[in-house]
């Protein structure tokens, strides 16, 4: 156990630490929602042109990330050759991972990286907490290759009885600590890195208590690697394309408010104000005093090539992002689903590395919650996997042709229901109990029809059972003359 003049020292460490990642954090955090990325305006600019600048945040990245986490869902854990879940599918499901899921994937893919905390509750089993990586930091000896952090800490903001204080746990491999800090202005989790002191300090020290577990119980998600081994998010690489995007949008902006109607220029006149200027520019029709002015008009500018730089941009930001421009775009009409297809490619490759990525972080959860709550045989379980929900464009004539095919080919229908677009886990039990039903009771009517028919009363003699009557012959062959009573014909 660490004492408090250990957990002191690395908490000021791991803060330092902290507090250079939420610097690039927080930037991409606010390039997610929109907060940043406004153009500059030249200096005395008017307001009218300030507000442009704000309106002018024409954000695509939001898509690019809900493009990858909507179509990543977990709906099932177990082997190959299993018909359903295993064991550790319980623990899933009773802490309602069906749905919070997706708060694993949307950080993961937007920082790059997300993680899970497993504790064991006495009264709940072990219980899953979802942070994000601006929430939550991990040391490792060697990031690369080590799959449990050596030291993990978390922070929030504790409102218990409607009293906002900010609350942490410091994770060793054997011990939680409970931490309440001191020195951080009490804001939401996206404001706090702007108004805090870099001396944050721990004001109390809770109870230590054990997690159970033989690591340091926080699970990472990695979204992906570069080249030296560091962990790249979806929305990084394209701060700059953002930033582009909205310096052309804004110009659009400024032709739409102030050259798409005809320009007016007069001459022998000047303005006493800036307010003059708006004011004719306004007008439809301008009279003077003085007979020396004169007035006429330009063509309005067209915005026809801003439309197409802006076109030509978010297309190289859904290329570069591999996905679709149409979820960008929006521009799909009358496209057959083996386009479509074609169209998601490359997006799907990329889903199928990040499903093989975030599945391995997921049985490991699997393996620490059953380890916690004495399930040994579900921890030591390395042959199960997760199973994803197919997302992938397909027609839907085209899939249930093959599953016809292959089920005539000899393979089991309820082997092919994950096939199927859409069918939930339950509606799949619920069919593959349908069909056991049903084969149930096609055993038994086989088995009744092959049954012998019941015997009836003994006889009352002791001898042999009497032959059955021959059956009666029909009347055609009862009135059929016979040999013997048919008149001799004379011979010669």
């Amino acid at each position: 156990m660490l004492d408090q003049a250990e957990i002191r020292q690395l908490f000021q460490d791991m803060w330092t630490l902290h507090q250079l990642e939420r610097v690039w954090l927080d930037q991409i955090y606010d390039y997610v929602t929109g907060q940043r990325g406004i153009p500059s305006t030249p200096d005395g600019s008017a307001q009218e042109v300030e507000t442009l600048a704000k309106l002018s945040i024409k954000n695509v990245l939001p898509l690019i990330r809900d493009s990858f986490t909507q179509n990543l869902s977990v709906v099932g854990y177990r082997t190959a050759t299993a018909a359903d879940n295993g064991p550790a599918w319980d623990i899933w499901q009773r802490n309602r991972m069906d749905a919070r899921q997706a708060e694993v994937y949307r950080p993961a893919v937007t920082y790059g990286a997300g993680y899970v905390t497993i504790m064991r509750d006495p009264e709940r089993g072990s219980v899953w907490r979802i942070r994000s990586p601006r929430q939550l930091l991990a040391v490792y000896e060697e990031p690369a290759l080590d799959l449990w952090p050596q030291y993990a800490m978390e922070m929030w903001v504790d409102q218990t009885d409607a009293h906002a204080r900010w609350r942490a746990r410091f994770y060793d491999d054997e011990y939680i600590y409970p931490l309440t800090l001191g020195g951080i202005t009490v804001l939401p989790i996206d404001q706090y890195a702007m108004s805090v002191e870099r001396s944050a300090s721990i004001r109390e020290f809770g109870t230590p208590m054990r997690h159970g577990a033989a690591v340091c119980p926080v699970i990472r998600f990695v979204n992906a690697r570069d080249a030296d081994d560091m962990i790249v998010g979806e929305i990084g690489p394209l701060i700059h394309d953002q930033q582009a995007i909205n310096s052309v949008n804004f110009d659009r902006l400024i032709v739409s408010r102030f050259g798409a109607f005809p320009q007016k220029v007069i001459t022998g006149w000047a303005p006493c104000a800036n307010d003059d200027v708006l004011t004719a520019s306004a007008r439809r029709v301008w009279a003077f005093d003085d007979p020396e002015v004169k007035a006429q008009s330009f063509p309005p500018a067209s915005l026809d090539q801003y439309n197409g730089v802006l076109e030509e941009m978010t297309e190289a930001v859904a290329l570069k992002a591999q996905i679709s421009p149409s979820q960008i775009t929006g521009k799909l009409v009358n496209v057959s689903a083996e386009a479509l297809a074609a169209a998601e490619a490359n997006q799907q490759r990329k889903l199928a590395s990040k499903r093989e990525s975030f599945g391995e972080s997921w049985e490991q959860c699997f393996r620490l919650a059953s380890a916690l709550e004495g399930d040994m045989d579900s921890a030591m379980d390395t042959s199960s996997e997760v199973q994803w929900r197919d997302t992938e464009a397909r027609a839907f004539g085209a899939i249930v042709d093959g599953i016809t095919k292959l089920s005539a080919a000899g393979i089991p229908i309820e082997e092919l229901l994950p096939l199927i677009p859409g069918i939930s886990q339950q509606q799949q039990q619920s069919i593959k109990d349908a069909l056991r039903q049903n084969q149930v009771n096609e055993l038994l009517g086989l088995l009744q029809q092959a049954a012998p028919p019941p015997a009836g009363p003994a006889s009352a003699s002791s001898g042999p059972p009497a032959a059955a009557p021959p059956p009666e012959a029909p009347a055609a062959v009862r009135a059929s003359p016979s040999p013997a009573n048919m008149p001799a014909t004379r011979a010669g």
